[in-house]
């Protein structure tokens, strides 16, 4: 066996390493994951509201053509600047989230523009038995593929904060999900773009 490497290395993680919350695994009709948002829309380096436009854009070297996408504020302005820039003609209204994946034990964000998704968990922050969505773990179910897909929301009792355990990960994270919304729109990594100290106040 070779020395090379010292005994026991495991390759650190960054700052900049981070997964986006997805529920489309191609091989399962249904998929369930465990879920605590993390975030408020009151503390914006952790939650924000805008406009997602999706354009496809051609790398000048492969020629490979992919899609990306454009985020800007929540503003009547920058609705009608992304109007044209849509691949579909019908950008959306998306919310950005940091949560905590219990299942994946990782901190994520969620990038939300179904506005029935978006529906229910206003209806569980609105309804004085459940409250603020930061409270108690959400079960996140999808269900068919495609333009069939239904996303459905289920609150689970208990009614308390998130361990110090998952506050910690979140804190390291320094995620900062306004940096979707730098570089005129095509957005930066958002993971560990935190600046120091500015996580001072945030709602846990």
């Amino acid at each position: 066996m070779s020395d090379f490497m010292p005994e026991g290395y495991v390759e650190p993680k960054t700052g900049t390493d981070g997964t986006w919350f997805k529920l489309n695994d191609k091989n399962k009709s249904s998929e369930t994951e465990r879920i605590r948002i993390m975030g408020s829309f009151n503390h914006p380096n952790t939650a924000i509201m805008g406009w997602e436009a999706w354009s496809e854009v051609t790398d000048i070297e492969t020629g490979a053509v992919s899609s990306k996408p454009r985020r800007m504020e929540n503003t009547s302005e920058n609705y009608d600047k992304l109007t044209d820039i849509d691949r579909d003609g019908s950008h959306k209204h998306f919310w950005a989230i940091q949560i905590y994946n219990l299942d994946r034990n990782e901190v994520q964000i969620w990038g939300i523009s179904q506005r029935t998704i978006q529906r229910q968990i206003r209806s569980f922050a609105e309804n004085p038995n459940w409250g603020d969505p930061m409270t108690y773990v959400i079960a996140v179910t999808r269900q068919g593929l495609g333009l069939k897909t239904v996303y459905t929301l289920m609150p689970e009792p208990n009614i308390e904060p998130a361990s110090d355990d998952i506050i910690k990960k979140v804190n390291d994270a320094k995620i900062d999900v306004r940096a979707l919304f730098a570089d005129d729109g095509k957005g930066l990594n958002p993971f560990g773009y935190l600046a120091e100290g500015e996580n001072d106040g945030i709602p846990f």
